[in-house]
């Protein structure tokens, strides 16, 4: 039986404050979101006060540790894991938890949310880049809101392709070449699993 929490979707893209570098504060923007935590000040995008929250403290928006601490520091729990597994993720979504995944979707790397799964156990997810194909994606526009990426199917092979790769282009090979066996058993993923 499948889970999906209706995570709200925010567009990394048109982001007022570094859009085409801000998929990890938009990911913790949705989850901020979803768990109830007010508006961080006077943006008009929740996501761009979200980041600027980032900014004014410091912290790092890329890095596992950075998003753990404000996201903890807005008084939710973030239960971070660098050894993740796809049954890591399962557990967490049965639990009523929010995922945030660390990976390699894209050249520089890429951040996204994990909202639940089908009776198949493939993943939805909130994409703040847009929709991933193979040859490439499907881009959210800069200039207006878009949801190319909400609530989208990612496969369990891509989920752990691009999770446990430490490149793009890793991620393809594993994407062409793993076998169940390792799709299911590598655990290296950086999984933040957030609740109250």
């Amino acid at each position: 039986m499948g889970i999906n929490y209706d995570v709200p979707y925010f567009n990394q893209e048109n982001n007022d404050i570094e859009g085409w570098r801000s998929c990890g504060a938009t990911s913790a923007a949705m989850c901020l979101k979803y768990f109830g935590v007010p508006d961080l000040g006077p943006m008009p995008q929740y996501e761009d006060d979200v980041k600027q929250r980032f900014d004014r403290l410091g912290i790092s928006h890329t890095t596992p540790g950075g998003i753990k601490s404000l996201i903890e520091g807005l008084g939710l729990r973030n239960n971070l894991t660098m050894r993740g597994s796809l049954s890591d993720i399962t557990r967490a979504l049965d639990a009523g938890e929010i995922c945030i995944l660390h990976g390699f979707w894209t050249e520089p790397g890429h951040i996204l949310v994990i909202r639940g799964y089908n009776d198949n156990g493939d993943f939805f997810v909130n994409d703040p880049h847009g929709e991933w194909f193979y040859e490439g994606y499907r881009v959210n526009s800069r200039w207006e809101e878009d949801n190319k990426g909400e609530n989208q199917r990612y496969s369990r092979r891509l989920i752990s392709s691009a999770g446990n790769a430490w490149s793009l282009r890793q991620a393809l090979d594993f994407y062409d070449t793993w076998g169940n066996d390792q799709i299911e058993s590598t655990a290296t993923m950086w999984l933040h699993r957030i609740s109250r």
